[in-house]
């Protein structure tokens, strides 16, 4: 018995330790608990309630340098209010100076738009408390601050929010651009799930189109024909993660740091967001676009419809070499915990 105690306790040891590591790498925890490799991003924003939360995410995750941020005028917020609005998120996270600017207020084809109470609401800053600040905009617009910061910025990364109005006029101006863009990130399209037009003043009938993509969907459809090969943050994959009461509760009561009281504030202001509606869509797009594996990327080949009709807006997936990557699957529980943990910083 004495020679066999000590063996035993080896055996128990080995036991526990396995058990220990088995546990703190589980899936749903694994990408959670990895710091990606560094990255530079140029965040395309229609700033919309979760826009904020995204970009405060972006701001807050360590190893991301927001070299830019370009207003989309033809999303839920108007040029001058988005860019106002940006900069004081800016201040409120004292976060280093960034360019901001805005692009066109009008789609490049059609007028489609968003529901004007949600562009209400985006103006007046989704009734966020923002301070004064002393920032200005960039001398420009957004077309020309995408050219200079690709111009400077070897692979550059890019991750877009609302319409896709603003990149591809971008390209358009410079179709070299293609060739400097790194990884595409977007928010938006629908290929294998129901569209989500729907709300106050919505166009009726359309059950197949994603709202970024239906407001301007001849921008989608060159970003995709110029052959960026995007990674469509789509309802596929976010339909996967909606934003829950037992979520909501948990921000309330775990909210700690600057960038987690932004979520905090925006879901007691907004009580829409929580009430079963609504879902982590850019802040989704923003964990992935910083490198964080809370999602899994399969190939599609897909094109655009941009006909008026009820079918406008669609990513309809079609046959041939894949173009683009759509998000299949997304794992809530990873996006979430990933979410509130980079918010709160250190």
């Amino acid at each position: 018995m004495p020679r066999a105690l000590p063996r035993r306790l080896a055996v128990l040891a080995t036991v526990l330790a396995l058990i220990l590591s088995a546990c703190g790498t589980a899936p749903s925890d694994r990408p959670s608990q990895t710091t990606p490799p560094p990255r530079t991003l140029l965040v395309d924003t229609d700033v919309a309630p979760d826009d904020l939360v995204a970009l405060a995410f972006l701001l807050s995750a360590p190893g991301v340098d927001v070299a830019a941020i370009t207003v989309s005028g033809t999303g839920e917020a108007h040029c001058a209010a988005g860019v106002g609005i940006v900069l004081g998120l800016l201040e409120r996270l004292d976060a280093p100076e960034i360019p901001v600017a805005c692009g066109r207020e009008s789609p490049l084809a059609g007028n489609h738009a968003f529901p004007e109470a949600w562009r209400a609401g985006a103006d007046g800053g989704s009734g966020l408390d923002l301070p004064d600040t002393e920032r200005v905009p960039f001398d420009g617009n957004a077309i020309g601050l995408i050219a200079e910061v690709a111009a400077k910025t070897d692979g550059l990364s890019i991750l877009t929010l609302g319409p896709l109005t603003n990149l591809a006029e971008a390209l358009l101006a410079d179709p070299s651009l293609v060739e400097r863009i790194g990884l595409l990130y977007v928010m938006g399209g629908a290929l294998h799930v129901a569209g989500n037009i729907q709300g106050p003043g919505a166009p009726t009938g359309n059950a197949v189109a994603e709202w970024n993509i239906y407001v301007d969907p001849r921008a989608a459809a060159i970003v995709v024909e110029l052959g960026v090969e995007p990674r469509f943050v789509s309802l596929d994959g976010t339909n996967q993660v909606p934003v829950t009461k037992a979520f909501a509760q948990r921000v309330a009561s775990e909210a700690t740091g600057p960038a987690a009281q932004i979520l905090a504030d925006l879901f007691a202001a907004n009580p829409f967001m929580t009430d079963g509606s609504y879902y982590l869509w850019d802040p989704l797009a923003a964990e992935l676009a910083a490198g964080y594996e809370v999602g899994t990327f399969s190939p599609a080949t897909v094109s655009v419809e941009e006909a008026e009709g009820p079918e406008s807006g669609f990513t309809r997936p079609t046959d041939g070499s894949p173009n683009v990557q759509y998000l299949s699957d997304a794992d809530q529980a990873s996006a979430e915990h990933t979410l509130l943990r980079i918010l709160n910083g250190p």
